[in-house]
């Protein structure tokens, strides 16, 4: 391999800049000749617009590549204009890492960018979460919890944004472009801040502000249809996730409209939770071997049993843990079984998790009142509860008995469900609920049960009936309700602090004689 010096290198720079701005003038061109890539006219056109247009918004079905074009937008801009610097933004530092890899694919396909990667005591810089140009321009990925004071930034460009928390947004990040005073940058070099951002509908509020401002220009929209007229969108495969998405999910994301479900629990404030949990770091728990979890505050269990639902050959059998800290209610843990998976698997599994978590409360569907009987016996044999079920009410299984078990079985039906159900809502909507952020858009096996939890929640409508209570159902039976009535149950014992048991009835009686009545009448 041969030693390339300083001089050569300086020499290499000044040539790739020679070819860097002979197509400067064309986006087409420019691409096709430094790194091989044919725009489609569309992209082609959001490119034009976005010249156009400091401050740009593209909403666009998924899968339909805003983002790659967003991104080589800013590339072309940062190697043909000197001293300028991007901060690509996103809910955590990993997605906003994804966005810049198009820089930097871009850079190892083409031997002209990567002659013009700036080079520091022999050390190019370029890295997974940044890079340099040869005339002063730079990119880096941050966080929206990030630390990113004292950057100087002139163009900004902002990922998923539904999830971000819009008053982080605002006071810390997109302040970053008010400077006119840049160190180290030439007094010729331009400084007129940009922001372009992309992003599906998620039903928050963040992104639908930022465009009901007027500050900011749409790009042309490419829905499903458009992209599978363009040959850009698999037919067959959105056919198929129309089926699978909620109606308003696939209304927001593929059809590129605005909406929010307004059931039991609106999706804004489940939005919300996510974006408090993203603020709060909180993270995904889950049982480590030799390990105990630390608990912040009272954990609470709740399991909704497998095959008792509208359809039993799909119901799962399922478990939410809740926590309570400090004025909020966070959710460290939710899982399913697979539909029809034996009691006892689902039974040591709970005994771990219950070793794991340590639980102060715990109820479950009394639909399962035969394995969560073996459970608290189990639970006392291995020391992780005190009280045995076996003393209580001469040992025997019954509505006035289960109450006092360590994990208490209840029936999810009348009034009790409808207070259950009203105690989950109300946790969101009065804007006290936390979950730990995830990319729903991620396709990890591991992140299933979580993108379930989510669309359940907001799943669910209430119905009157002739009684003095709702009733519950499913707004689209196939996405389910296991974990949300886990929720609930997980909630419920936090609200009631494991005071499950009924009162007992006490009737005063006195005893009169006849004389002493008609003494008192007379």
């Amino acid at each position: 391999m041969t030693r390339v010096s300083s001089k050569q290198r300086l020499k290499l720079a000044n040539q790739a800049e020679i070819e860097i701005q002979r197509y400067a003038h064309d986006h087409y061109l420019w691409h096709k000749h430094l790194h091989n890539v044919e725009l489609d006219p569309i992209q082609v056109l959001k490119c034009v617009e976005m010249d156009q247009n400091k401050n740009t918004v593209d909403f666009s079905c998924r899968r339909t590549g805003k983002t790659a074009t967003k991104e080589l937008y800013l590339l072309k801009f940062l190697a043909c204009n000197a001293d300028q610097e991007l901060g690509i933004v996103a809910p955590r530092v990993a997605q906003s890492e994804v966005a810049l890899r198009y820089h930097l694919e871009a850079i190892q396909r083409s031997p002209i960018l990567a002659a013009y990667i700036r080079y520091e005591r022999g050390r190019p810089r370029l890295a997974d979460g940044s890079y340099q140009f040869a005339n002063g321009s730079k990119a880096a990925a941050y966080g929206i919890m990030s630390q990113v004071d004292g950057g100087d930034l002139t163009a900004a460009s902002l990922e998923e944004v539904d999830d971000m928390p819009k008053e982080r947004l605002y006071s810390n990040f997109l302040l970053m472009l008010g400077s006119t005073r840049r160190l180290g940058a030439s007094q010729d070099s331009k400084n007129d801040p940009q922001i372009r951002i992309t992003g599906v509908m998620k039903g928050a509020d963040t992104l639908s502000e930022l465009i009901d401002s007027g500050e900011y220009h749409c790009l042309p929209l490419v829905d499903v249809h458009l992209g599978i007229e363009m040959g850009i969108i698999n037919e067959a495969f959105m056919l198929s996730m129309q089926v699978q998405l909620p109606s308003s999910e696939y209304i927001r994301q593929l059809l590129c409209i605005n909406v929010s479900a307004t059931n039991l629990i609106w999706e804004k404030y489940v939005r919300r939770a996510l974006q408090v949990g993203l603020m709060a770091r909180l993270e995904i728990a889950g049982p480590l071997p030799g390990m105990q979890y630390e608990k912040k505050g009272l954990v609470s269990f709740g399991y909704d049993a497998g095959g008792h639902g509208e359809n039993p050959a799909s119901s799962k059998h399922a478990l939410v843990v809740s926590e309570q800290v400090g004025n909020f209610i966070t959710f460290p843990y939710v899982r399913t079984w697979p539909a029809g998976a034996d009691d006892g698997i689902v039974r040591r599994d709970l005994l771990a998790l219950c070793e794991y978590f340590s639980p102060d409360m715990a109820s479950g569907d009394a639909y399962g009142v035969g394995m969560l009987t073996q459970l608290n016996d189990d639970l006392f044999e291995q020391g992780l509860v005190k009280i045995d079920r076996r003393t209580i009410g001469e040992g025997d299984s019954t509505a006035s008995t289960w109450p006092e078990w360590p994990f208490s079985p209840m029936r999810f039906e009348g009034m009790v469900k409808h207070s259950m159900a009203q105690a989950l809502r109300s946790v969101f909507h009065a804007k006290q609920a936390a979950i730990p952020y995830f990319d729903d858009s991620d396709s990890d096996p591991e992140l299933d049960d979580w993108r379930t939890f989510i669309r359940q929640l907001t799943n669910i409508i209430d119905k009157p009936t002739s009684k003095s209570y709702s009733s519950y159902v499913m707004v689209n039976k196939k996405q389910g309700d296991d974990l949300f009535d886990a929720a609930m149950a997980s909630v419920w014992g936090l609200v009631c602090r494991g005071a499950y048991a009924n009162p007992s009835t006490v009737v005063l009686t006195n005893q009169k004689t006849r004389e002493q009545l008609l003494q008192r009448t007379s």
